[in-house]
């Protein structure tokens, strides 16, 4: 016959909680300072975020008022103070667009290479690239411009966009007087089926090199 099985005292497990409490404690303070910590982040994640979009909602309004430099000065706090928000990328970008459409282009040259060494990557990147391009090509800063586009078109994964850029690429460097260069980015252009437009333009533009190189 077997023996039976001992079974554990009950006071077995409040002797080791004794000899453990502290240790228990400890454990427990740090979960709850895990959770609280976490929960800390990302409610103050939420409020940056809420805080940005108010106050470009707030920019956006002197802009459309027509009030441009208060505009401007309410857009470089928004993209100054939350650049890791999407309303401070969007901030940047206006700030960049009035700008170019004040005709400050190398005021929006400023404003945007600030934004891309905050914004290095993610959804913004590429059109804070392009913008920087296009503010380069209105200082006649050609070649400037077309390593902008070939940054933007690095970043894309929109084929569509990326044509887009080529073809900014070639005119950039047509501007330039580059037509090495310019004919690398129309043969590109000219190959790809993305865009049937933009193919059609660079076999015109690579006509137009050839006759240019004939001629000389």
């Amino acid at each position: 016959m077997e023996a039976p099985v001992s079974q554990p005292k009950a006071e077995s497990f409040l002797d080791w909680f004794r000899i453990n409490s502290r240790m228990v404690t400890i454990a427990s303070i740090v979960v709850a300072a895990a959770a609280f910590g976490f929960w800390f982040y990302n409610r103050s994640a939420v409020l940056k975020a809420e805080n940005a979009d108010r106050k470009l909602l707030a920019a956006k309004q002197s802009l459309t008022s027509g009030n441009v430099p208060l505009a401007q000065s309410d857009l470089k706090k928004v993209a100054d103070q939350y650049p890791s928000t999407s309303a401070g990328a969007e901030a940047g970008m206006l700030l960049a667009q009035s700008k170019l459409e004040q005709g400050d282009y190398q005021g929006a040259v400023t404003s945007l290479k600030d934004l891309t060494g905050k914004i290095p990557s993610g959804p913004y990147a590429t059109p804070i690239h392009v913008l920087l391009g296009d503010a380069y090509a209105q200082l006649a800063k050609y070649a400037e411009a077309a390593a902008e586009y070939a940054k933007a078109s690095e970043l894309t994964t929109a084929p569509n966009e990326r044509a887009l850029l080529l073809a900014k690429i070639g005119r950039v460097q047509t501007a330039a007087g580059n037509a090495a260069k310019a004919r690398e980015a129309w043969e590109a252009l000219a190959k790809q089926n993305d865009n049937a437009g933009l193919a059609a333009e660079a076999r015109v533009r690579l006509g137009e090199l050839l006759a240019t190189a004939a001629k000389g």
